[in-house]
């Protein structure tokens, strides 16, 4: 898990590089649209490549990566305004493109809201928990990769605020509790299944379907 807060060099290359699937790098780009630090990190990256843009053959860039880049901010460069954020979204503009489902509870103080990525295997929603809610404990079978957008939650490996980035996979297992004060609204990308633990958490294993 990153201890930054931030993805990982080696997520942010790939982000860049326009390697990651459509659902992860969704929420990465949520990430640098909200977390001034890795947009200059990207800067930096895309400076770097671009020296050697002149020695590759030019190819078409796909539909995807053009919509993620229209939205994000850019820098230096004219281009059409952003794409207004969808209502009730948080603010996120990357999710312009995007059909939004409804809001749903999926269990006591927490709400859901389906992120549709067409041509993707992961699963993107965004995650809205009421203060002080404490989410089952949990692990996955692949990667849990969550932008928090708004407030904040902490758990075994850390405090994560607003702007921030968790980046789990099946080597964590936590227990997150919502800020008490502030709640928490947060995009997140999964790939594989989560697997609830504890007897509550078996519980609840049937009825929620992330």
């Amino acid at each position: 898990m990153s201890m930054s807060r931030r993805p990982s060099d080696e997520t942010l290359a790939a982000f860049a590089a326009g390697r990651l699937d459509e659902g992860l790098a969704l929420v990465v780009a949520a990430h640098v649209e909200v977390n001034r630090e890795t947009r200059r990190d990207l800067a930096e990256i895309e400076a770097l490549s671009g020296a050697l843009l002149d020695s590759i053959e030019p190819e078409p860039m796909a539909a995807d990566a053009r919509t993620l880049s229209v939205a994000l901010p850019h820098r230096g460069i004219e281009l059409p305004p952003r794409p207004a954020a969808p209502p009730d979204a948080a603010g996120l503009h990357v999710l312009a493109p995007y059909t939004l489902g409804r809001w749903k509870s999926v269990g006591r103080g927490v709400a859901l809201r389906r992120v549709e990525v067409p041509y993707s295997d992961t699963r993107v929603f965004m995650l809205r928990a009421q203060p002080g809610t404490r989410l089952p404990a949990h692990r996955h079978t692949g990667a849990e990769w969550t932008t928090i957008v708004a407030g904040a939650y902490e758990h075994e490996y850390g405090r994560y605020a607003a702007g921030d980035f968790d980046e789990a996979d099946d080597r964590h297992a936590h227990t997150p509790m919502v800020d008490p004060v502030e709640g928490c609204t947060c995009i997140v990308a999964l790939t594989g299944n989560v697997r609830f633990e504890g007897v509550v958490g078996r519980l609840l294993q049937p009825f929620v379907r992330l």
